[in-house]
């Protein structure tokens, strides 16, 4: 092969593999990061609820009144007679009834279950991070390869 052809075939491949970071591995990323960054707030919320069961039993009042946030961020104030018992998301969009003490004892569960998750999101990311290094020093390699040496 000639010179040219060397060249012509070399930035093919370096095309190639920039076109499959960017399609493939920069967007598979984001997914990942994405996803982790749902738990994480995922995690938060329920660290949230936990705050407050807290707070309301070692108020140990049986009432209270809250902001409901009924969507769009539009609130109205509510009553709660009974605070003995409440009702906590449990995934898939099904709530189910607690006691305080029940409720409490799931978000933990819940929260360890989820910092799992996030971390398997972590170790995935950085597993796809080194691969999209591998592939820029790959690409650094074929532009510093003499036209002879390539094959």
């Amino acid at each position: 092969m000639d010179n040219t052809a060397l060249l012509a075939e070399r930035q093919q491949r370096i095309a190639f593999y920039e076109n499959f970071i960017s399609e493939r591995l920069q967007k598979d990323l984001d997914l990942v990061l994405q996803d982790r960054e749902n738990f994480y707030e995922s995690i938060s919320k329920y660290l949230e609820l936990k705050s407050t069961l807290t707070a309301i039993k070692d108020g140990g009042s049986k009432k209270m009144k809250s902001m409901i946030n009924l969507g769009s961020e539009f609130y109205v104030q509510a009553k709660v007679e009974d605070t003995s018992k409440v009702f906590v998301n449990v995934g898939l969009g099904f709530h189910v009834e607690f006691t305080i003490d029940e409720a409490l004892s799931f978000i933990d569960v819940k929260v360890d279950s989820l910092e799992k998750y996030a971390e398997q999101r972590t170790q995935k990311a950085a597993d796809i991070k080194s691969k999209i290094k591998l592939m820029y020093q790959g690409i650094s390699e074929l532009l510093n390869l003499p036209e002879e040496q390539q094959s």
